[in-house]
């Protein structure tokens, strides 16, 4: 394996250069702008040919990754779509868990426990005093039954059973409160169409006028 950089649109990628048993060379963009590319073995082409091949490819594999917003970024978490800054306390008798304010968000942490553990917890149960709610709201708005409300770990922002139960992501507070609405309402539309049918985008449509900004705007945000 080789390692080199590479600058695109002044942003730095470091470059991974890989030989394999495969016929076809490839290439893969993580969200940290590391470039993966994986070549033949008996290289028919060169990471270099193939860089300039795929210049405009990478670069706009690189702007759309440059719109992405990370929950967690540079000492700072994300919280109804604004970065608040995040503080790690140790005392001799520290008050497990985390505080919080408009300005920053506080974990007083204990040996027994991560800190980042700490913190999604607390974003966990935000998330799901705001989301039963709302959700409830909704269900009686869309005349639907909702089972339960809960949050889990999982990589999309939600998601439901024919059962009507609805599984939220732990972090889903941290997105704006429109995209939070936008999420809790999909999910409860889908106990009454469980599909994405023309039915359900029109309602979709009928209750957020700008279904598809929004739905554009959601996938600027990961869960991590």
């Amino acid at each position: 394996m080789t390692i080199t950089e590479l600058y695109v649109n002044g942003k730095r990628l470091t470059c991974h250069v890989r030989y394999k048993n495969i016929h076809h060379a490839y290439l893969r963009i993580k969200p940290n702008l590391h470039l993966e590319i994986s070549l033949p073995r008996n290289r028919t082409i060169s990471a270099d040919s193939l860089l300039r091949d795929k210049r405009l490819w990478i670069e706009k594999k690189v702007k759309e990754l440059s719109r992405i917003k990370r929950i967690f970024n540079d000492g700072s978490v994300l919280y109804g779509g604004e970065y608040i800054r995040v503080e790690v306390r140790m005392e001799e008798k520290p008050y497990v868990g985390v505080r919080w304010d408009k300005k920053c968000i506080t974990v007083y942490g204990a040996p027994d426990k991560k800190n980042d553990e700490l913190l999604v917890d607390f974003l966990a149960s935000q998330t799901l005093a705001y989301v039963r709610p709302r959700a409830d709201e909704f269900s009686k708005e869309l005349g639907v039954n909702c089972t339960s409300v809960s949050t889990k770990k999982i990589r999309s922002w939600g998601y439901c059973t024919r059962q009507g139960n609805l599984s939220f992501n732990r972090k889903l507070i941290c997105l704006p409160e429109r995209l939070v609405d936008f999420v809790v309402f999909h999910e409860v539309l889908h106990l009454k169409y469980f599909n994405h049918s023309k039915q359900f985008r029109e309602t979709m449509t009928k209750r957020f006028a700008d279904y598809r900004e929004l739905k554009a705007l959601l996938k600027t945000y990961v869960t991590y």
